[in-house]
């Protein structure tokens, strides 16, 4: 009876739906949940989900009209997930905001941006790899169970092998964990019976040592009379077998002990190396900089400003973004507009989102006529205002002149240890730092930017302020031509600016061991770094800094990259305390040449014009290098803050580097000055090769096969070609090779 009214009730309901009036009301509702998008508290909330309700309630009448088969509690689950797909993917979507239709947070609103980006809230200016990976994935989540559910089989046996593999791997895991524990446990029994033994030796009981003593006192007169005699007369082959025997019992003892005094002999003398940092008294010479070029500075045009305030505040006001300039701060060659968002109402219950200025990039800049303005979302220290860097028409030039001689530069610049001047900033004031305090610098930049012209000032600011006592220098220039000319200052730590790649491995090769000895002699003296043993030794000894500044980084990992990464990361990560800092420049910031373990020993960034968003993230880990206008234009990000400093580079030409090195070029040869040991090379450091670990690895592959090649070294230990080679001349001077014929493999001898 049931059965049948369920079956009424039924044909009952297709028969409305049948009906041309059920039709009509369908379309009126549809309609009328699609007009919902009309009011604003709709769309701030839920965006266009009015719409894709009514859409799916129109779909899904059709569909149950056309065949009543079709329809089914699947399919009108797949309809919901599909909408909720749907939803995910309009709140990772921000919509051009008008003045009549307006969407503040996404095209979903603001629980659609909840469901796409909770809680990172990202946008497409910050947003990074792993925002997109979670977007795809939340908007992929309804798709993936419509699958489920109309394929449960398929996933079922998915698990099923998902769960064998894990079963296996803890059965594996588990036996070898009891394998370990038992051979651990056993080692520990053995270890623990051997103490036992020992102890049971050395607690003799007392009392039968004292017997023993009474009865050899209470021995018969005789029998020491009889015993004495005996031992007069013992055979003499007996006696020299004992002697023997003494030999080869403490032959033993006597080869540690003259390994002891060997290994003693070979550590190095500390007390020599404390000597190379003794004081001596030294005439060094003034470094006069009033004979440097400065160029003529142009005066800021204030109707430039006031038009580009006007047009800011225009283009934005006619896509219904609501701001006013609050101030502006001039630099040498840009100017940054505070912008103040204003109130998205009459009653100013809430203001314009940053999210909505940022969107008017493109349209600003075409007001403007300028590609390059950029946004800085948040001002240090300013509540509720924004910039927009906007360049002059008219840029002025930073000389290296103005910079250096100013009063304030000249009193911090004898506080820091390394000074480096940088330029201007945005409100015109010149700019210098400690890079001792940094405690490395990564340059990079694209060609014509200012990379080149940074690295001289950062030199000149050093031989300008600084003495060969308290700085030497170590320079690296693969391209053989920007630091030649500071090639005969007595600065430099080495005998010449290093121009080849081998030679740059061996120098910073030597120079991890100096950073070492220096370590030995800050431990003898019982100090943490070279700040506190400057101050605790006085006017007897100073440690100075070393600099060493590598122009193009590329070349060098282009030739032996491993070996250079690991040399420059072990300096980086060390070298700190001992006074040792590094400046490393490249014009291709790929991730090949700046990997990972470089970027994380060199917390100090400074990133001039480069060709792509993807290269400023590289070297800043942030977009914006790629908006700078190029000729010293740079970013800066220093490690004690997460704010970037924009700034002008200063301008060196070459009239002024050789005015600033003649001054010293006359005191190369004057005075005799402690100069980098270099490690011995060739034949003379076989045995140091020999126990490296790479000579090794070289020897066991000439055992897999009958010939080998330098190009096999290099493909199989991941060296560069210098290394290689010198292995493969170790094993031609050892005989484990024959001689190199060109084009062909060496044949294995051994």
């Amino acid at each position: 009876m049931e059965v049948n009214q369920n079956n009424a009730l039924k044909e009952r309901v297709i028969e409305i739906i049948n009906q041309k009036k059920f039709l009509f009301f369908i379309f009126l509702t549809a309609l009328i949940i699609a007009s919902l998008n009309l009011f604003y508290s709709v769309r701030d909330l839920v965006g266009l989900l009015p719409v894709l309700v009514s859409m799916s309630v129109l779909l899904s009448f059709i569909l149950f009209k056309n065949s009543k088969k079709l329809f089914s509690i699947k399919l009108l689950s797949s309809v919901i997930l599909i909408n909720v797909s749907f939803f995910v993917t309009l709140g990772g979507i921000n919509y051009d905001s008008s003045s009549f239709f307006s969407f503040d947070y996404s095209l979903s609103g603001k629980y659609g941006e909840f469901l796409a980006k909770e809680p990172y809230y990202w946008n497409q200016y910050n947003a990074n790899i792993t925002n997109y990976l979670d977007f795809i994935f939340r908007l992929s989540t309804p798709l993936i169970i419509i699958s489920i559910i109309y394929y449960p089989h398929f996933y079922l046996r998915i698990l099923s092998n998902l769960y064998s593999i894990f079963v296996s791997f803890i059965i594996s895991f588990t036996s070898l964990l009891r394998k370990n524990l038992l051979t651990f446990f056993k080692k520990k029994m053995i270890g623990s019976r051997i103490k036992d033994t020992k102890i049971r030796e050395v607690n003799i009981d007392d009392s039968r040592i004292e017997n023993t003593k009474i009865r050899e006192v209470n021995i018969d007169d005789s029998r020491i009379k009889d015993t004495k005699i005996r031992e007069v007369n013992i055979d003499d082959s007996r006696i020299e077998d004992t002697k023997i025997e003494e030999d080869k019992l403490f032959s033993r003892d006597i080869s540690t002990e003259i390994k002891k005094e060997i290994i003693y002999d070979d550590r190095p003398n500390i007390d020599k190396e404390l000597d190379r940092f003794s004081i001596r008294e030294f005439n060094w010479p003034k470094i006069k900089t009033n004979f440097l070029k400065l160029t003529p500075k142009k005066e800021l045009d204030k109707n430039e400003i006031n038009d580009t305030i006007d047009i800011i505040k225009s283009t934005l006001s006619a896509h219904g973004v609501n701001t006013s300039i609050e101030n502006f701060t001039s630099g040498p060659s840009v100017t940054m507009y505070q912008l103040k968002p204003g109130w998205m109402d009459d009653k100013e219950n809430k203001r314009v989102k940053v999210e909505q200025v940022l969107r008017r990039e493109k349209d600003l800049a075409l007001a403007l006529g300028s590609p390059n303005i950029r946004f800085e979302a948040v001002l240090d220290g300013v509540q509720n205002i924004m910039g927009i860097e906007i360049p002059n028409i008219s840029p002025n030039t930073v000389d290296f002149k103005e910079v250096i001689e100013d009063e304030r530069i000249k009193n911090i610049s004898q506080s820091f240890s390394l000074p480096a001047p940088l330029g201007q900033g945005m409100d015109g004031k010149p700019i210098m730092i400690d890079i001792a305090k940094m405690p490395h610098l990564l340059v990079a930049g694209s060609t014509g930017s200012g990379k080149s012209v940074f690295i001289n000032s950062i030199i000149a600011g050093m031989i300008t302020t600084k003495t060969p006592e308290e700085v030497r220098m170590i320079l690296i220039d693969p391209k053989r031509v920007e630091l030649t000319p500071y090639g005969k200052i007595p600065h430099l730590y080495t005998e010449e600016v290093i121009v080849d790649t081998d030679k740059a491995v061996e120098v910073l090769s030597s120079t991890v061991t100096e950073m070492m000895n220096r370590f030995k002699i800050l431990e003898k003296v019982g100090v943490k770094n070279i700040s506190d043993f400057n101050k605790k030794m006085g006017k007897s000894h100073k440690m100075w800094n070393l600099l060493i500044v590598i122009d193009e980084l590329a070349d060098l990992m282009l030739q032996a990259g491993s070996e250079i990464e690991r040399l420059i990361v072990r300096l980086a990560q060390l070298g700190r305390a001992t006074g040792i800092h590094l400046v490393v420049a490249t014009q291709r910031p790929s991730v090949d040449v700046v990997t990972g373990l470089i970027k994380a020993n060199f917390p100090s960034r400074v990133s001039f014009a480069v060709m792509s968003q993807i290269d400023s993230r590289t070297v800043l880990d942030s977009i914006g290098a790629e908006k700078l206008i190029g000729k010293g234009d740079m970013l800066f990000s220093p490690i004690d803050n997460a704010q970037m400093s924009r700034i002008q580079g200063v301008f060196l030409n070459e009239d002024d580097i050789e005015a600033l090195t003649n001054q010293w070029n006359s005191y190369y040869d004057k005075y005799e000055l402690e100069m980098l040991k270099l490690q011995l090379e060739g034949k003379n450091n076989n045995k140091e090769l020999k126990g490296d670990s790479l000579y090794d690895q070289a020897l066991e592959l000439s055992s897999q096969s009958s010939t080998l090649s330098t190009s096999l070294l290099q493909r199989r230990l991941r060296i560069g070609y210098p290394r290689a080679a010198r292995l493969m001349d170790e094993l031609e001077d050892n005989g484990i090779v024959g001689p190199g014929e060109a084009g062909k493999p060496r044949k294995i001898l051994v």
